[in-house]
């Protein structure tokens, strides 16, 4: 890991700064260098690109790296940043499983990795963030083949969801029933272009909230 100046960098927040040079590591290109020249300033992390702070604890709270070149994987030690509120990723060559370590960020309220080359199941502890408002894994690689269907079945703990976007990849299986448990709040549900297959569940037409419902380009 890169060498760094640790003299301000309290007990506290060391885990988040740890987590962020973990993150780091795992990055292979990195478009014109800039967490290379950027994250490895003397002083506090708060100031790194992509990174925001709370104001009174200095946590973590947002990793925002959209559209910077960025191919790697992603880091399970993101999941110590357990003030993250906001995980947005978009528009990079992030590669491999999305990992199901993502579950442990208790406070994430936008998980946005669209727009890269991820692939695999979608791990279901991804429900175990009960603030998520957003989950948008648009235009990845995402697959899974068994009779469970794609979509992990969100629990009643899930009722903040407001938008779940999992258009233009490869999923197959049934659409879970347990999408009702998401009628509190869901109010964008994007499904197109995958390979779903079975019957439409009734219950999408009892999300009293649902602006808007796309599962084009399906059952085939």
């Amino acid at each position: 890991m890169a060498s760094l100046s640790l003299a301000t960098t309290t007990s506290s927040n060391f885990t988040d700064l740890s987590a962020l040079l973990a993150f780091k590591s795992e990055i292979k290109t990195n478009r014109n260098n800039v967490l290379g020249s950027n994250w490895t300033e003397p002083g506090s992390f708060c100031n790194w690109v992509g990174v925001s702070c709370s104001r009174r604890r200095q946590r973590v709270t947002s990793l925002s790296l959209t559209n910077m070149g960025l191919q790697g994987t992603i880091s399970p030690y993101v999941s110590n940043l357990s003030f993250l509120d906001t995980l947005d990723l978009r528009n990079n060559s992030f590669y491999g499983h999305l990992i199901p370590e993502i579950g442990h960020l208790r406070c994430l309220s936008l998980l946005i990795l669209e727009d890269n080359l991820l692939e695999g199941v979608i791990p279901a502890s991804v429900y175990h963030c009960q603030t998520l408002q957003v989950i948008s894994l648009v235009h990845n690689k995402l697959r899974q083949n068994n009779f469970t269907g794609t979509i992990p079945p969100p629990s009643v703990n899930n009722s903040k969801l407001s938008y779940l976007g999992l258009e233009f990849n490869d999923l197959h299986g049934s659409i879970p029933d347990e999408i009702g448990n998401l009628n509190c709040d869901l109010t964008l549900l994007e499904l197109s272009s995958n390979q779903f297959t079975g019957p439409v569940p009734p219950v999408l037409g009892y999300l009293e909230n649902l602006q808007i419902l796309n599962l084009r380009l399906n059952f085939s």
